[in-house]
């Protein structure tokens, strides 16, 4: 069924392009071709939405485009003749065009951001690139966030391809509670993955600053869930090209996955507590001193804390297992996990050096380009000079390093400026090297990381998971539809991402299978992304019988140990 479908979509005159009847309820517009003028069809919805809410743009941002006559060269664009009714010269024109087209686009960002830098720092469009210092580099990657954030507010915001969106993803959490309440698992991991669904929150592509990509705001065919802000975005070239109720059940599964679950497990620890009270007294808009015997405490109690940090054991660890893409013939010692834990914290290190982060945060006055000293808005605050808030920080990132650093520096007793930041800096590796090896034993053989996972130490199961948990989700989705023909085609117009156009991985799909194995994604792929979504529960409520060879893995018998 599934490869007739794809051969449907892709077959010569559909090329990616289908109306799909059911038999109650409105068609399903699949939308992964072209127009018959040669732009992809999320490229074409894109620029009707840029025109069809161009006032409701950035005023700053509006007016360059305006000056550049932005939206009628796009109107003219888009409505160019079929290439195959171009001749050279024309179809030399109208590359052209679509190449001037965008560029307009980047550089009226480029302009009102550089505009907008320059009111907050009037010496910003005199100073060249490499001369800014650190804090204006990260605000301005501040800045263009919140840019990028208000164009895609403003482009998609009311589109009505964003309310289907919507309401299918509240019909699914509604529908995964009582999934959850159905499942063969204790009650306290029901209420507890309960509690998450129901915190989920679903936002529009670029609509937070945290999480705005330029990419997935346009013609991005995806979605993500974002475990440290637990929150889902689909991006726009998905709800443009095809139904997204199969791509939503399997992000709002991520919720619920072994990643997830660590996030949490840190961020509630009693050291990440501790070091963020550290971080607010440095951080405080109201700068207040950091009391030195809170610091001194937190140095008492970290060993005792940082071993806390390698006690999470997985729920479900058999079906995490099962679920694993790889098996893993590695054994996680402690001399491995400290090979792993100073590589990642010497990384990080390295960063912080190249950019001087300790100097700058270090020192209460700065010079100037041209002689001048000025006091230090970044002195002793470690968020002011990363432009970022403790909320929603990962325990092992940049601003706790920092965090730690200025904490030591500020209560050091050194007379000697560089030998007081010296030690300084040693002592932050010493913790984090710490901490970092307590949550790689925690992450075990389901880590993530990426020289774990090329050595064979772990293999994550987080997105097989997704798509484990994804299809008893949409089996009980679609069994309330009538018919099975609706059932089908509900399915096949949500899974149109997994067709492939005509190609050598569709060609000889064995072949590519062989060599995705040597590709690390953390996705299957191909026929074994199918088969893990096809399920028995969801098999059933399509009426289809299995006609492959699968593990299909299942949740452990409740008298079994966790």
């Amino acid at each position: 069924m599934i490869h007739e479908y794809c051969d449907s979509l892709y077959q010569p005159g559909t090329d990616g392009n289908l109306i799909i009847q059911k038999r109650k309820g409105s068609p399903i517009y699949v939308l992964q071709g072209k127009t018959k003028n040669g732009f992809r069809q999320v490229f074409f919805e894109l620029a009707l939405a840029k025109i069809r809410n161009k006032s409701a743009l950035p005023k700053d941002f509006l007016a360059v485009l305006v000056a550049h006559r932005y939206f009628e060269r796009l109107e003219d664009l888009i409505h160019r003749e079929p290439f195959e009714k171009m001749n050279l010269i024309d179809r030399l024109d109208a590359h052209e065009e679509e190449s001037d087209v965008s560029y307009i686009w980047n550089l009226s960002i480029r302009d009102t951001l550089i505009t907008r830098m320059s009111n907050r720092f009037p010496e910003y469009p005199r100073t060249p690139t490499e001369l800014q210092p650190p804090e204006v580099i990260h605000y301005e990657l501040m800045e263009r966030r919140y840019l990028l954030t208000e164009i895609a507010n403003a482009i998609w915001r009311d589109h009505p391809n964003w309310f289907k969106v919507q309401t299918t993803f509240e019909h699914l959490r509604k529908k995964y509670l009582e999934v959850i309440e159905k499942l063969p698992i204790q009650t306290a991991l029901k209420e507890e993955w309960q509690s998450r669904i129901q915190s989920v929150a679903l936002v529009l592509p670029g609509s937070i600053p945290e999480i705005v990509d330029q990419d997935c705001s346009t013609t991005t065919m995806n979605a993500y869930y974002y475990s440290n802000l637990n929150v889902i975005t689909v991006c726009a070239g998905d709800f443009n090209s095809e139904d997204i109720m199969p791509t939503l059940a399997h992000e709002l599964s991520h919720a619920l996955d072994n990643d997830r679950s660590l996030y949490l497990f840190f961020k509630n620890s009693e050291l990440s507590k501790k070091l963020g009270e550290i971080n607010q007294d440095l951080c405080s808009d109201k700068k207040k001193s950091l009391s030195c015997s809170d610091w001194a405490k937190f140095k008492n109690s970290s060993d005792k804390d940082i071993l806390a940090l390698s006690k999470y054991q997985a729920p479900l660890r058999d079906l995490h297992r099962c679920l694993k893409k790889e098996p893993t013939t590695g054994k996680l010692d402690s001399e491995t996990i400290q090979r792993f834990a100073s590589a990642a914290v010497r990384d990080k290190l390295k960063r912080l050096a190249e950019e001087e982060a300790f100097i700058r945060i270090s020192q209460s006055k700065l010079p100037l380009g041209n002689g001048k000293t000025v006091p230090n808005p970044s002195h002793l605050n470690p968020c002011h000079y990363m432009q970022e808030t403790w909320t929603t920080e990962e325990l092992n990132s940049e601003l706790p390093m920092l965090t730690a650093f200025a904490a030591e520096y500020e209560c050091s007793n050194i007379e000697d400026p560089a030998e007081r930041l010296r030690q300084s800096i040693q002592y932050m590796t010493t913790l984090f090297e710490k901490i970092e090896g307590s949550m790689i034993t925690s992450e075990g053989e389901f880590s993530e990381r990426k020289g774990l996972v090329e050595e064979d130490y772990s293999s994550s199961s987080s997105e097989r998971f997704a798509d484990f948990m994804g299809s008893h989700l949409m089996a009980s989705y679609i069994d309330d539809l009538q018919s099975t023909w609706d059932r089908r085609m509900t399915f096949l117009a949500g899974n149109s991402w997994q067709c492939s156009g005509p190609s050598l991985a569709s060609a000889f799909p064995k072949e590519t299978a062989v060599l995705r194995r040597y590709l690390r994604d953390s996705h299957t792929d191909g026929d074994d992304r199918k088969k893990d979504v096809f399920l028995t529960p969801l098999r059933q409520t399509l009426s289809c019988e299995k006609d492959f060879e699968w593990k299909e893995c299942s949740f452990p018998k409740l008298d079994e140990k966790p």
